[in-house]
């Protein structure tokens, strides 16, 4: 009988992943720029607002946000360390009217509260209780104040996820099976069902969303060579290596000979699919 117990969501973005995502910020940044505009069109933000990202990371979307508004105020939320480590360090050297707190949104309440506007790129996929992290956001939002998410559509719609995995099949121990949607982690919100529903319980209204596909460029650019060796510390195809204890330089090799074939002047293009949902307190 196996006494393996898998690390809670806090424990995991505590360890050496989240000081491998903060070590790779600047190149996730870059590579999930094509799709973060778009939100930040439609969340519209205006001078003098508060806004509060959630599940934060390294700061570059709450940095991002307080460029909108002026002297009002913009506060990260995450729950690691690590990227919030990196995002006040960013903060100051920015001089961006931001600040960030380490907590869970879910669970704690907010001092800055309440907020005109919630923002989160692939932050809020990763609760345990979706209506009930929902239902404490709207608390902490002004009557009218407004959010929006960006979360990720099917495993299977997102290249940039499955590909490299199946470019490592032959060296594989066992099958990668996709993660768990009713689970905590990145699909769980792919069915737009869900969403609406979820929303609805959770006192939300007036929801919308709208689809986003587009090519992003793995590591925010560079060859196959740069990009294989970012898939090899974030993502699907680390875990594999950690998982089932492959080479690692053995495993580089492979995905940079299977990426070369989606080289283009800019980097590395593989397909994306992600829902923008907004919605209203």
């Amino acid at each position: 009988m196996s006494n393996f117990t898998p690390l809670t969501q806090t424990e995991y973005w505590n360890s050496k992943v989240g000081e491998e995502w903060a070590r790779q910020a600047d190149l996730m940044d870059r590579m999930l720029q094509p799709l973060t505009q778009p939100a930040f069109d439609l969340l519209n933000l205006k001078s003098g607002e508060r806004v509060l990202d959630i599940g934060c990371g390294a700061g570059a979307t709450t940095l991002k946000a307080a460029t909108y508004i002026g002297d009002g105020i913009a506060v990260g939320a995450d729950i690691s360390k690590p990227l919030l480590e990196l995002a006040r360090k960013r903060a100051n050297a920015s001089g961006a009217n931001a600040h960030f707190v380490e907590a869970d949104v879910a669970a704690t309440p907010l001092r800055d509260a309440p907020f005109d506007a919630a923002f989160s790129r692939f932050g809020v996929m990763f609760f345990d209780d979706t209506a009930a992290a929902f239902a404490k956001i709207r608390a902490a939002m002004n009557s009218d104040g407004r959010i929006v998410f960006i979360c990720w559509r099917t495993f299977a719609e997102n290249g940039w996820s499955h590909a490299p995995l199946a470019a490592l099949q032959p060296i594989l121990n066992s099958p990668i099976t996709p993660a768990d949607p009713s689970a905590p982690g990145p699909f769980q919100l792919q069915d737009p069902e869900k969403i609406k529903t979820m929303l609805a319980t959770s006192g939300w209204r007036d929801v919308s969303i709208t689809p986003w596909d587009g090519d992003v460029f793995v590591a925010g650019g560079g060859d196959a060579q740069a990009a294989a060796a970012f898939l090899l510390k974030i993502g699907p195809c680390a875990r594999a290596i950690t998982d089932q204890q492959l080479d690692p330089a053995q495993a580089e090799q492979m995905l940079a000979d299977f990426l070369r074939k989606y080289e283009t002047s800019e980097g590395v293009a593989l397909p994306a699919a992600c829902w923008i949902v907004r919605a209203v307190a």
